[in-house]
């Protein structure tokens, strides 16, 4: 299928949040172009899509088919069609149900990755975020006040549209309707030595701040991303590259995650696999943490860029 399209969710002049048809940096009111183009397409969030996505999906096509065919300068869509700049984009999914995430799921630095001991096989290594972590692809976020040590992971992530347990890594990609791009934030100092009775991260304090969990812009569908298993990713602070990778280099592919994750318990629509960050971590390469007023480029090859800035917290 060569005719691609992403999808937003997206607000203009104030109004509610609604999903968009991005085509050719141009945002088309969703709701309205599937109405104009006589396709009953219930659309009011991306989460309504995705509880069908399969039936979505197909109905999708038929309206950016319709679109094209009108034209984005038609006086018949002139009400749902915008410049994407001109357009407020907020995370694809504000509030996904569950949010998987992968840790040490890419090479390390030489000498960083113990080998298992005898006997061990290894499995993936997954924590949760939740969804109050979320924010968009160009929103604030805020620096907790009595932390220093923020870190930056940019992650493919997978959006699920059709739900299961116990899905097989051979069947995993028929569970999942798309991509989008998710940066890991992290407060490395969050724990101190001795502060708990047991030894290793503090996952949730580490990563469960507001904003620690940056979205977008888009939700591309799997269809038009041939190899999930082949895109550059890369993150930026302030212009100077930190790091450069390509998803091929993941230790447990995204269908051994969801496999993992199934095993345990029952996927549903909207849920995300964020699939884990290469090499070029602060806290690895020993460059300097963010700090207030630094900004961060995170993009994945066809997905999008972010940009997020890191700004201080308030009274």
């Amino acid at each position: 299928m060569n005719e691609s399209f992403k999808l937003a969710t997206v607000s203009s002049a104030g109004s509610r949040p609604f999903v968009s048809l991005v085509l050719d940096g141009t945002s088309v009111g969703l709701e309205a172009a599937s109405a104009k183009a006589g396709v009953h397409l219930p659309c009011d969030t991306m989460m309504t899509l995705l509880e069908d996505w399969d039936a979505s999906f197909d109905k999708l096509v038929k309206v950016a088919a319709w679109v094209r065919r009108e034209g984005l300068a038609s006086p018949r869509l002139k009400d749902a069609v915008a410049p994407i700049g001109a357009v407020h984009i907020h995370a694809p999914i504000p509030r996904p149900p569950t949010m998987f995430f992968a840790a040490v799921n890419y090479p390390r630095p030489a000498g960083r990755n113990a080998p298992p001991p005898a006997g061990v096989t290894r499995r993936p290594h997954i924590f949760e975020k939740t969804a109050r972590c979320v924010i968009g692809p160009y929103d604030d976020i805020v620096k907790p006040r009595e932390y220093a040590d923020i870190d930056w992971e940019v992650e493919l992530a997978l959006v699920i549209g059709r739900g299961g347990k116990r899905i097989s890594a051979a069947k995993a990609m028929d569970h999942v309707a798309g991509y989008t791009i998710a940066n890991d934030v992290t407060c490395r100092d969050f724990r101190k030595q001795g502060e708990l009775a047991i030894p290793g991260p503090d996952w949730f304090g580490s990563k469960c701040h507001d904003g620690f969990a940056p979205l977008g812009p888009y939700f591309t569908p799997r269809v038009f991303v041939p190899d999930c298993r082949n895109l550059r990713l890369t993150l930026k602070v302030n212009g100077e590259m930190r790091q450069d990778g390509n998803t091929k280099d993941m230790t447990f592919s995204p269908e051994q995650q969801i496999e993992h994750v199934a095993h345990h318990l029952t996927l549903q629509p909207g849920d995300i696999f964020s699939t884990g960050t290469p090499e070029g971590i602060a806290m690895l390469t020993g460059a300097r943490y963010l700090g207030v007023g630094d900004v961060m480029e995170t993009e994945i090859e066809g997905l999008g860029v972010q940009r997020n800035k890191l700004v201080a917290e308030g009274n």
